[in-house]
């Protein structure tokens, strides 16, 4: 999700200049001070000695989950035992505090910040292993979870479908702050171009990404494709993880291996649709949002594209059932390429747009 950090760090040099810190949990001062250089975000990265203390204890957290829950499962969900609380001063510093996910909050003891925080809540983790049917990743206990999106808090969801199961849950008013690629102009020039008969796959190193790999793999998708002149091709990160064996029946099935991208415009240039026929999971999907705002058809299922996002985009998303069939996956793609002009670059812009103003309108008091 370093694309939606990016997201909103961009939003908030944009209200705030230079008058931005970042508390980076999850990487080193100087990986994080690289990041943003690379990205071109005038953000300080905060550092000396409670930084440092506040990740290695987020490292000690995080393993120690994985490791009693995921893995042994011993607990039902990762336990706050150990916190670093966010320094008074520090508190007292900043005008708004932006929480990146709801576990932060408890580990930096962001309830003493009141009002200022804003949390993002990014994927929900309440009871996920239940929820996905799988011990991976993140799971906390809906306790915590609401204790973070209270309604004394700023809440921010990632799309309608969250938003509402937010409300729901915890009684809480979250606002959506629909994710924007950080390319999004750049997409936003593809629409309306002329769709080539070619359905892309790009995915990162997953297990979610392996098993779609595993199913656009299968004989009867591929040939499908094939005898309707549809290219199928496979990219990203996921190329160099998932079994050989799947890359070479995906070959012998006529799709291309592209393995890394370098230029994401130039890869949904060349693509008329995307295929991301993911299974039970939470948040965005950030791949099916880069498509549809470069003009670009979608095949996915109700887990890749809530309803409010496929009314943004007229006639761009398609569902599939789930569980997938191959045969009707196949059908999906064919009449996604076959569609000439589908994208709608007002829709796009329109789009963007509003999730620029959502993110104004949370800041302005």
């Amino acid at each position: 999700m370093s694309k939606r950090q990016h997201q909103v760090l961009s939003a908030l040099c944009s209200e705030y200049g230079e008058a931005v810190d970042l508390l980076a949990l999850g990487a080193p001062v100087k990986r994080a001070r690289r990041w943003l250089s690379e990205r071109g975000l005038p953000v300080r990265v905060l550092s000396g000695a409670y930084p440092l203390m506040a990740r290695l204890n987020t490292a000690l957290w995080y393993g120690m989950g994985v490791l009693l829950c995921n893995r042994l499962r011993i607990i039902d969900h990762f336990r706050f035992l150990l916190r670093t609380p966010l320094p008074r001063q520090w508190i007292d510093r900043y005008e708004t505090i932006v929480c990146y996910y709801a576990w932060p909050f408890h580990l930096l003891g962001l309830a003493r910040a009141g009002d200022k925080v804003v949390v993002d809540a990014g994927d929900l983790m309440a009871d996920r292993h239940e929820r996905i049917g799988r011990r991976r990743w993140v799971s906390l206990s809906v306790a915590d979870e609401a204790a973070a999106l209270r309604p004394q808090s700023q809440c921010l969801a990632i799309s309608e479908d969250d938003a509402l199961e937010i409300e729901q849950r915890y009684k809480a008013q979250p606002k959506v702050l629909a994710f924007v690629p950080p390319e999004h102009a750049a997409l936003v020039s593809l629409a309306n171009t002329q769709l080539p008969p070619r359905i892309g796959f790009l995915g990162a190193p997953s297990y979610v990404n392996e098993q779609v790999v595993q199913l656009l793999a299968e004989a009867p998708f591929l040939d499908a494709l094939r005898a309707a002149g549809v290219e199928l091709v496979i990219a990203g990160g996921i190329c160099e993880t998932v079994d050989r064996s799947l890359l070479h029946a995906l070959m012998r099935g006529g799709a291309r291996v592209l393995g890394r991208v370098h230029s994401l415009v130039e890869y949904y240039r060349q693509i008329g649709a995307t295929v991301n026929p993911v299974g039970p999971s939470t948040g965005a999907k950030i791949k099916s949002i880069e498509t549809l705002v470069a003009g670009r058809g979608l095949i996915t299922t109700r887990w890749g594209a809530d309803a409010a996002l496929a009314a943004a985009f007229p006639g761009q998303v398609q569902y599939a059932d789930w569980p997938v069939s191959p045969a009707q996956l196949a059908q999906l793609c064919i009449r996604a390429v076959g569609n000439g002009r589908l994208g709608n670059q007002a829709a796009s812009v329109a789009y963007v747009r509003r999730a620029a103003q959502a993110f104004q309108e949370l800041l302005t008091p």
